[in-house]
Parts: C-alpha cells; structure tokens; sequence
C-alpha cells in the first residue's frame, strides 16, 4: 500500500511538471508559455530599410481554427516576399492561456515574422494578462521601411464604453513627425463602424486618420467578414479581413506609399 501511495504521488509529480494538468482557467502562463512575441518578431523583422516596396498579411479572428491556421501558414510560407505578418486580434474565443498556446504554436512555423494586437474575445477571463506576458503591450507601434504601424486597443465595449479606449492621446503621440517615417497604418481588432467600438469616440478616431494624407489605410478584423469603408467621405480606406476560419486573408502591398490589397484564400 504504501508503495502504491508513493508511485500516485510520483506520478502527479511527473504528469505536473510536463504541464498535463491545468490548475485553473485564469492561468496566465506556464513553463511552456511563449513570451514576448512581438518583440522577439519585431527584432526579427529589423528596419526594413532600402526597399521601396512593402508586402505584408493581414489576418485575425484566429479564435477556434488552429487546423485553418496550420493552412494559413503554409500558404503564406508558399508566397514570395512577404515581409511580415499581422495577427489582428481574436486569437483566443474565452481568453485561455492554452488557447493563445495553441495558436501561437502553430504560428511559429510562419517563414516571416509576425505580431498581433488584442481582441476583445482575448480580454475575456484572464486573457489580458495572458496577452501582455505572451505577446507584450497592448498600445504599441513599429517602423518598417519608412512606414509606422500604430497597433493598438479598440475593444471599448470591454471597458464598458469608458471613453478611454481607444487611447487618443496615445494615438495623437504615434503621428507625431519623426526621422525616417513618412507615412502611417493603424491597426486594431474592433473597427469603428462596429458597435462595439465605443461610440463616444468614433468621429474623434476617424478623423485623426481621415484627416492626414500620410496615413495609407486603417487595419481591422472582428466582424469575421472582408469589408471596405471610407469614413465620413474620405479618400482613406478602413479595410476589415476575413475570419481566419474563412479560409482567407488579405495580402497588403504598398510600393512608394501607394498602396494596394486583394483577399487570398487558402
């Protein structure tokens, strides 16, 4: 008896620490955790300077397809020149720490770097934590090529319409001028046409992009369907992917500030 007793316990011991038992679904990491993704891909990806063209994947909404996002990878990884690619929210559907797992460890067979900004389903749970640890700041931006990409959190209804997300005063710092950067690409999971982006701010948002030649397009997801929109009449195109369960994203090129998309399916 004793001996049985002894090989339970060794057992437990042994199944605990290769991570096949889950304490709770608020984890928020493990031994196995990835962490600081965007950073890592960032470092990666590097400057991007010298090249007149800029060719990257716009995808989200990941939540519920790793067999699709096995797919994705290797339709992308069969393409010529992509640079990098954009997750844009939704990797998760409830939050879960072994979800965002699940997803990102099929996304590390991606040829080309790639980065990912929070939906609203990844804030569900303990989600935002498992977000800021695996993959980094929610309100972010990165230069490539002479282009800035403004990611960041457009997910109000999380924050109960607060009038506080999206951030824009933190918006308004990221299109300040700077050295080597010539023109600007927002990127968010909730696109303001959605009611679940907080409608106190949608006109102040959209202006801030519609309103500046130099900002080339607005990147969304969310709503599981492609889409195109120009606010209040503007020349600028807020443009939303597909699912990644639809089997289709959009492949974005942008060759001496002009740019241009179609939809991939895969």
């Amino acid at each position: 008896m004793r001996f049985f007793v002894l090989f339970l316990i060794g057992c437990c011991i042994s199944l605990a620490s290769c991570n096949h038992f889950e304490y709770s679904p608020d984890q928020v990491f493990d031994r196995n955790s990835y962490k600081d993704i965007n950073a890592k891909n960032l470092a990666r990806l590097g400057p991007g300077a010298g090249d007149d063209t800029v060719r990257f994947v716009l995808t989200g909404d990941s939540q519920r397809s790793r067999d699709e996002t096995v797919e994705f990878c290797k339709k992308v990884n069969s393409m010529p020149g992509i640079d990098f690619v954009i997750l844009a929210g939704d990797i998760s559907e409830f939050g879960v720490l072994k979800e965002m797992e699940w997803i990102s460890r099929a996304l590390k067979s991606l040829k080309p770097p790639y980065v990912a900004v929070i939906g609203n389903h990844d804030m569900t749970s303990r989600g935002r934590d498992v977000f800021l640890n695996m993959f980094g700041q929610l309100n972010y931006s990165f230069t490539y090529g002479g282009l800035k990409f403004i990611c960041h959190d457009t997910n109000g209804r999380e924050y109960k319409f607060n009038g506080k997300v999206p951030d824009l005063s933190w918006i308004d710092q990221q299109l300040l001028p700077q050295p080597g950067v010539d023109a600007y690409i927002p990127v968010s999971h909730v696109p303001p046409n959605s009611e679940d982006f907080d409608p106190e701010l949608i006109t102040a948002y959209t202006q801030r992009f519609t309103g500046d030649p130099a900002v080339l397009a607005s990147l969304h997801a969310h709503t599981h369907n492609y889409d195109v929109f120009y606010p209040q009449g503007s020349t600028t195109p807020f443009l939303i992917t597909g699912a990644m369960g639809s089997s289709e994203f959009l492949l974005i090129e942008i060759v001496n500030r002009k740019l241009s998309f179609e939809r991939v399916f895969f």
